[in-house]
């Protein structure tokens, strides 16, 4: 009896487990240690295990410099399905680009909006397994290179400390990604020239 309380205690705190890493996580947008925003963390409440979808929509203000951003991913199988990344200010389509996956190993790539390439449309012939959105649902612990929804295009990450890694980004700018218990606790970016902080609300 003892025996099946115990097993039975492992797979209610299993199901426990599964039910929290759904919940969706918010954070403050900092600058100059001012809150000029929020980021949430969208729940992967798939039912499918062979499915993962991630999704993070920001909104923040500064100055004359109000936007929102929102970016997504979808894999089936471990392998990127479906992304997008779109970007707005003052009401205004800034950029947005969406990947979606054609004939093995080819994703389509489409550009829109007003930061949006000559050459609007391109192919990439890799496959993809993770992307910068997923860094806010796991560690990047044994990940090398991660895919860019908004640049289409594959950023090395570098472990730079204990629970700490740098995404070297194709404009140039490195992105810190800050972990706590396996969750993503702050990320230090930089958006239009601005020094941003993103901290997890303890109190959500």
């Amino acid at each position: 009896p003892m025996k099946i309380i115990i097993i039975y205690c492992l797979f209610a705190l299993s199901s426990l487990t599964h039910v929290v890493s759904a919940q969706a996580r918010f954070y403050n947008v900092i600058f100059s240690g001012k809150n000029v925003g929020s980021l949430k963390v969208f729940g992967n409440d798939s039912k499918d295990a062979n499915t993962e979808s991630y999704k993070i929509e920001s909104k923040f203000k500064l100055l004359f410099y109000s936007g929102t951003y929102i970016t997504e991913s979808n894999f089936e199988d471990g392998k990127l399905r479906a992304a997008s990344s779109a970007h707005h200010v003052n009401g205004n389509l800034k950029g947005k680009t969406l990947t979606t996956s054609g004939v093995k190993p080819v994703y389509e790539v489409k550009f829109m909006g007003e930061e949006a390439p000559k050459v609007d449309t391109k192919q990439l012939h890799f496959d993809i397994n993770n992307t910068v959105t997923g860094l806010y649902y796991k560690e990047p612990i044994d990940i090398k290179e991660v895919y860019s929804e908004r640049y289409a295009k594959m950023c090395s990450v570098k472990k730079l400390s204990q629970n700490s890694y740098g995404v070297e980004l194709p404009d140039g700018k490195q992105g810190v990604y800050i972990y706590s218990k396996g969750q993503c606790s702050e990320v230090q970016t930089d958006l239009g020239g601005f020094k941003l902080r993103i901290v997890l609300q303890e109190d959500k």
